[in-house]
């Protein structure tokens, strides 16, 4: 269907069908079984919006419905001192939100990449910003996120070699930084892993041991790594390689229902880009081999989480030809995602040339607290900025109305 008035009349009802359950009640699947995984074709079939097109290619994406939401700046870019911003991540901590992010003089990856650090109150008003990491002349730092470990809670920063830059011969590691509650800062850095890039920060598997999925420190596209442990010390993991060696980027992963683990990833820039997806049925120790969804992506990074709703949300960049818009998909299982809207779907353009450095919406992550999903992610790779959005917002999408048109 090609008529404009058409698709955006058939684009307002497509997230909701009459007769639904509530979102609060997760809808049961028979592949979550305790005893087995779901068949590849159940793992391949991700995306399922009534009403939207069942060719990507076919979805204009910006005319989706956008979440009502209020924005706020966390970091503004400084032209030859910090014009590149990227990897932001957020927690709420000792009363307050902390907001984490790397920036470097130009571009990403390159010599002096440093993490830094904000803070707020009410995550609409940040403070400037503080150093975490300092710069090292010829290496790069790269923020990993926060991780809250049991009563204590650190801020991760990789510490690599850079691109342009020499080879030091300096193993590349991951690094902590636990929070002082009395001097309200963080501390000085102790090693987490050796030769290790986390894509998610460190959760709770079922089984109790912590739980990252990413990389080794060295190269982008060798295999992707499951390291658990976590428990005795923060030092403590044991890492082993993931199927689909040369496939997979950016990892994510979270519990299902039934107590299993469903891993996401990026897969190779071989256009149009489509999730990929892995299963674990024992606490993350093995995965099954990695089947690409029909879930259209834009060859960014993706964030998903369970909200105490029940929902599962995937914070995601749709758009196989550009990061706009920045859209939030929704799950009642967690293995079909059956709406999605939009968060952020302006146009965007940077300020200043620099390496990797691209138009959108990147690398977006999500923090629930207090009945609002705070949204962090970079613009442009300039800036950084939160959108807070009432969780009464993605739970109005399953609300019922008039059933949809399909495409």
């Amino acid at each position: 269907m090609n008529h404009p008035l058409l698709f955006l009349l058939a684009a307002s009802a497509v997230f909701v069908l009459a007769g639904l359950l509530s979102c609060s009640a997760p809808s049961s699947s028979p592949a979550l079984r305790a005893d087995t995984q779901p068949s590849n074709e159940i793992l391949a079939k991700m995306f399922d919006v009534p009403g939207l097109p069942a060719d990507p290619l076919q979805i204009a994406w910006a005319k989706l419905p956008t979440l009502k939401g209020q924005r706020c700046t966390v970091f503004q870019g400084v032209k030859n001192e910090a014009a590149f911003a990227h990897h932001p991540q957020i927690v709420f901590w000792d009363s307050q939100f902390l907001a984490l992010w790397n920036d470097g003089f130009e571009g990403e990856d390159l010599p002096g990449q440093r993490v830094r650090y904000a803070a707020s109150t009410d995550a609409t008003r940040w403070s400037a910003p503080v150093d975490l990491t300092g710069r090292q002349e010829k290496r790069r730092y790269t923020a990993c996120g926060f991780w809250i470990r049991g009563a204590e809670l650190y801020a991760l920063a990789a510490l690599r070699d850079a691109v342009g830059g020499p080879d030091t011969h300096e193993t590349p590691v991951l690094l902590a930084y636990k929070w002082n509650p009395q001097s309200r800062a963080f501390g000085d850095p102790q090693t987490v892993a050796t030769n290790y890039l986390p894509g998610n920060i460190p959760a709770r598997a079922p089984d109790g041991d912590w739980l990252m999925l990413g990389k080794g420190g060295v190269g982008s596209w060798g295999p992707m790594k499951a390291a658990k442990g976590g428990v005795t010390s923060i030092s403590d993991w044991t890492i082993r390689d993931l199927p689909g060696a040369g496939q997979l980027e950016e990892a994510e992963w979270y519990t299902l229902p039934n107590q299993h683990l469903v891993a996401h990833f990026r897969t190779r820039r071989t256009k149009p880009l489509y999730l990929a997806r892995c299963y674990s049925t024992d606490n993350g120790v093995t995965w099954s081999n990695p089947v690409t969804t029909n879930f259209p992506e834009a060859g960014a990074r993706h964030h998903g989480l369970r909200l105490s709703n029940g929902l599962y949300a995937l914070l995601v960049n749709p758009n196989f030809d550009d990061r706009v818009p920045f859209s939030i998909a929704l799950s009642k299982d967690g293995l079909v995602y059956d709406r999605i809207a939009n968060v952020r779907a302006e146009a965007t353009t940077p300020r200043w040339e620099g390496r990797w450095k691209t138009n959108g919406y990147h690398y977006m992550r999500g923090l629930e607290h207090a009945g609002n999903l705070y949204t962090i992610y970079s613009i442009n790779k300039e800036d950084i900025e939160v959108t807070i959005i009432p969780l009464a917002e993605l739970e109005a999408l399953y609300k019922p109305q008039r059933e949809p048109t399909r495409q």
